[in-house]
């Protein structure tokens, strides 16, 4: 259901969803995709030329007022990824004619906007919700085609909805939710006139240019806040916003040049000269999932008639028309019909009778969806648990039904439900006496029944004569617990030759879960092994066998599923490749490192696992520096550089292997230290290496 309502989640002007200037700390469902248009349009005189305040047009002796005109469109695609996480892009365009301007037109072609929104995934019954959105502004060059790049812009929001609708009981919803965005704009738009008013002998551009290309020299600190109905075909909304300027950019008006009828923000600062406007409008639903109609009227409460040199002015009035239309990449659930057979009745109608029960987790008592509910013993179909982990039956005959209950990941639980008797003349009803006030099992003949006295059903109906059918549905309600598995996962793996990647037999694998526990199995002939029951996160596996190294590899563990693990051993060489000198251990072969690069290449881990056995086999070397050194290739301080890395690649490859941190130490040293000098291919080949200096050695 909730899918579906979302469908009526639309975009703002920016191209987030929210109300027209507002962002909302939310989205759609995931897998949901938006597009919209919205217009705008504003008709007017004396916007910025009143009373003499704008030089007099060429061929007339005085000023007069302005006749402007202006219309824009905005165009947003928007969509929800994740259940958490909104992308959105957005293009503007608009054409402002003054006839007091010159030129006449100016048109803003082609502005962009990106932007990510991350919110809290929405849940049954939350009210609260926050969020934070990120814009970047791609601006279009004056007096050309194409993107500027020192004017792009961005702007950092953080936002809040309170949902008073979002309810599971409908006595308690409210149809209406409440916004709040507080964020910073970057502006850099006075970038795009730069090489223009250059050209004007450094003279700023006109308040007719700044309103029609909206150049700003100063950020904005901008607060908004909104509130809208959620009602089924019609949402109305009202927001009010304000853009604080701010001079971060230490941009300086010169009182003594400015524009007629401007001021500077130094002496001109407030709400007067801050662009603010209050919106009124409504989204309607005329019938079609995902189609939504837009009428909004903002009314500019602030720079509308303050105007100051660093800010673009506010329009007094402006009118918003627009269309979108939301779809779903999900396909709908299937609607099942009940169709009922007629047939002849033995009995008067009876009222309906049915149970509306609730899975929940066992201890927790948290909802539990997508719930198997079955009858027992009973050919009647069973039910799927809703969002909230409700369920209900068909109308009932009177008895005790037993429900079985799965769900995955959790265990199977049963619940049990009795539809009382209920009816004209029969017993039980609201007008006979209860069957707890007749003789039974409980008592003897003519006693009262278990409960010490005849059960509410045995008195006079209340709503008319004895045997008066029932005024309503008889309603059962139940609780279901079913209690969840344990929430662990599995490791299935093979031992495999890292030469030939065939099987090895009779290894030995060890598994360190995240709390430091450890299981020792052996690998069958297959060289396959398999954990059960490993605490979700990170562990470690470690494998041996005869005539091998021994290999770790580190594995993420998720909750009931299963990880692969292939672990390759390499085996022991006829000659060894790693010998322990007086002052050394000494490295037959050379580790080898991607171009450039601190990465181990996959050639050289049999060499690292001979260097970690012999480490461990010699408790003498108590102190080992691992030297990284290059060739004179590049400059002195990249090689050095370097060579700490590759130092510290080989360190943490040892310690992953099992040697202790405390044994080795890395060092780079860079070009300093070359074995023969750098004149050769073969030279600079041999003075890139890894050595192991033993520091400290004991008994």
């Amino acid at each position: 259901m909730w899918r579906r309502l979302s469908l009526q989640t639309q975009n703002s002007l920016s191209g987030s969803t929210g109300l027209l200037h507002l962002s909302e700390a939310g989205s759609g469902a995931p897998g949901t995709f938006r597009i919209s248009l919205i217009s705008e349009y504003f008709t007017g005189s004396g916007l910025l030329c009143s009373g003499g305040t704008c030089a007099p047009p060429p061929g007339q002796a005085t000023s007069r007022d302005d006749e402007v005109t202006r219309i824009g469109a905005h165009l947003a695609i928007n969509a929800t990824f994740l259940p958490f996480l909104e992308g959105y892009v957005a293009f503007h365009t608009t054409a402002t004619d003054n006839d007091q301007g010159r030129p006449q037109l100016l048109q803003v072609l082609g502005d962009t906007s990106i932007g990510l929104k991350g919110f809290m995934p929405k849940e049954p019954d939350q009210i609260f919700s926050v969020g934070g959105e990120a814009q970047l502004w791609l601006l279009n060059g004056t007096g050309g085609v194409g993107l500027d790049s020192g004017s792009t812009s961005f702007a950092l929001r953080g936002l809040a909805t309170v949902d008073l609708s979002n309810r599971t009981q409908p006595d308690d919803q409210v149809p209406l939710r409440l916004h709040a965005n507080v964020g910073y704009k970057f502006d850099n738009s006075s970038a795009l006139i730069e090489g223009t008013e250059t050209a004007r002998g450094n003279n700023p551009i006109s308040r007719i240019e700044r309103f029609g290309l909206g150049v700003n020299r100063v950020d904005f600190f901008q607060i908004g806040l909104g509130a809208e109905g959620m009602f089924d075909i019609i949402r109305p909304f009202v927001e009010w916003t304000i853009d604080v300027p701010v001079n971060r950019k230490d941009y300086t008006c010169n009182e003594s040049r400015v524009s007629l009828g401007d001021g500077c923000l130094g002496n001109e600062a407030g709400f007067s000269s801050s662009p603010s406007r209050l919106t009124l409008g409504a989204r309607v639903h005329p019938g079609l999932d995902g189609l939504s109609l837009l009428a909004a009227f903002d009314i500019g409460t602030g720079a509308t008639s303050n105007f100051i040199e660093e800010v673009a002015p506010e329009l007094p009035w402006n009118l918003y028309l627009g269309a979108a239309f939301a779809f779903d990449t999900q396909p709908p659930e299937p609607i099942v019909k009940e169709v009922e057979v007629e047939r002849i009745a033995d009995a008067p109608v009876q009222a309906d009778r049915y149970v509306q029960g609730s899975v929940v987790e066992k201890g927790a008592g948290t909802p539990v969806p997508n719930a198997i509910v079955r009858f027992e013993g009973r050919n009647l179909t069973g039910m799927v648990s809703g969002e909230d982990g409700s369920f209900r039956t068909i109308n009932l005959d009177p008895g005790t039904y037993t429900f079985n209950v799965t769900a995955d990941g959790y265990k199977p639980g049963q619940c049990t439900a009795t539809i009382p008797v209920a009816g004209m003349g029969a017993p039980g009803g609201y007008g006979q006496p209860s069957p707890y006030g007749q003789p039974g099992p409980y008592g003897q003949p003519g006693q009262p029944g278990p409960y010490g006295q005849p059960a509410p059903y045995g008195q006079p109906a209340p709503y008319g004569a004895p045997g008066a059918a029932p005024a309503g549905p008889t309603i059962v309600p139940v609780q279901c617990e079913i209690e969840a598995l344990p929430k662990v996962g599995n490791v299935q793996g093979s031992l495999l030759d890292g030469a030939s990647s065939q099987p090895v037999t009779g290894g030995k694998v060890t598994i360190m879960d995240k709390l430091g526990r450890e299981l020792e199995l052996s690998a069958d002939a297959a060289g396959a092994f398999r954990f059960e029951n490993v605490p979700p996160g990170a562990a470690k596996i470690s494998a041996e066998a005869p005539g091998y190294f021994s290999s770790v590899m580190e594995v993420e563990i998720q909750p009931q599923q299963d990880v692969t693990a292939a672990i390759s051993l390499n085996k022991r060489p006829k000659t060894p490749n790693v010998v322990v000198a007086a002052k050394e251990v000494k490295l037959r072969k050379q580790v080898h490192f991607a171009h450039d690069s601190a990465e181990i290449q996959p050639d050289s881990q049999a060499l690292l696992e001979e260097i970690a056995d012999v480490l461990k086999k010699r408790a003498d070397i108590q102190r080992l520096e691992i030297q990284g050194h290059t060739d004179n290739t590049g400059s002195p301080v990249y090689n050095q550089r370097l060579s700490q890395q590759r130092a510290e690649a080989v360190r943490d490859a040892l310690m992953k292997l099992g040697i202790e941190s405390f044994r080795v130490t890395a060092k780079g040293y860079g070009q300093d230290k070359p074995l023969v000098p750098n004149v050769s291919a073969a030279n600079r080949a041999q003075n890139r290496r890894v050595q192991l200096m033993i520091t400290e050695q004991g008994k």
